[in-house]
């Protein structure tokens, strides 16, 4: 069987949903044009004290987002932030109003790698009955912080079914790790993933990690996705992530030599914040086209028939 399902990121539409007056786009257009394009699921960032994507706080609000999802035929995942009790039991019941059956988190604390680990450990354990109770699955992402090994630890350590792992196929880069070195470590407690792609180059502000258009970067994203279905893995979410940074947060002589850490043209750099909304609109649109014709290429390549639900 060669069966996935397949959704994609609010992330990947980030300046769409952001200016809204501007481009008449919210959650409920997003979630129709998504399945207009042959989407079988929509995730959602719901950071923040307004719920970004969500664009809406009220339980009349979370109502009409799950019965739209219902409707569409829609299978629907949040984002948040922050492992802390406060914030994951607060949002496991945001997204349980939604209609959600993943939550997505990292961590947001800082100071010694293993305060970090054993804190968050911790916030996960207390939060697994929560998340068993309301039905919803809570994903720690390799977010720009742990290593594979590091999150594969912190997972074991939890040992709940209810709490698993998200793996993002370039967040690794930024902690000097080959990506398929995090996924060797991660796929035990792999059940969803973020499919984007990356360069690396010198910025104005330093070396970073730079997002461009899917298939137009340096990740191995066919070798990636095939290791993840072998792991098990049947939801694939596509995320845009062109125009987005995040610093290098080792040692450069420590990158790996491997090829996705080859630095690229620094021309390439672009932060989509400094640009006019309406441009930022209008490159986002031509980007998120480029790079989702070269995600379903890749599904093809890789033998995988799109299914409804997984």
């Amino acid at each position: 069987m060669t069966d996935i399902s397949v959704h994609v990121h609010s992330f990947s539409l980030r300046y769409h949903l952001r200016y809204r007056d501007i481009s008449n786009y919210d959650v409920f257009s997003y979630f129709q044009d998504m399945k207009n394009r042959g989407f079988t699921g929509v995730n959602v960032s719901a950071n923040g004290t307004n719920y970004r994507d969500l664009c809406g706080t009220s339980d009349s609000h979370f109502a009409a987002v799950q019965e739209s999802a219902r409707q569409l035929g829609l299978a629907l995942e949040l984002d948040t932030s922050d492992t802390r009790f406060e914030n994951m039991s607060k949002m496991i019941e945001v997204a349980a109003a939604c209609g959600a059956d993943t939550l997505r988190t990292y961590t947001k604390y800082s100071g010694e790698l293993s305060d970090i680990i054993e804190w968050t450990i911790r916030d996960l354990r207390l939060i697994a009955p929560v998340a068993e109770k309301h039905g919803v699955m809570v994903v720690l992402e390799n977010h720009e912080d742990f290593t594979g090994p590091v999150l594969a630890h912190i997972l074991g350590a939890v040992d709940h079914p209810m709490i698993r792992a998200l793996y993002d196929y370039g967040n690794s880069q930024m902690v000097g790790e080959d990506p398929l070195v995090a996924l060797q470590a991660m796929a035990p407690f792999i059940s969803r993933v973020h499919a984007k792609d990356h360069v690396l180059l010198q910025s104005p502000d330093g070396p970073v990690v730079q997002g461009v258009p899917f298939g137009s970067g340096r990740l191995p994203l066919k070798e990636i996705t095939r290791t993840l279905y072998e792991a098990g893995v049947r939801r694939f979410c596509y995320e845009n992530v062109w125009s987005y940074t995040a610093p290098i947060k080792c040692a450069i002589d420590a990158l790996p030599s491997t090829p996705c850490f080859t630095w690229d043209d620094p021309s390439r750099y672009l932060r989509g914040d400094t640009l006019q909304p309406v441009d930022a609109i209008a490159q986002e649109k031509i980007a998120f086209d480029l790079g989702l014709q070269a995600f379903w290429n890749v599904l093809e390549d890789c033998g995988y028939r799109i299914q409804k639900k997984q």
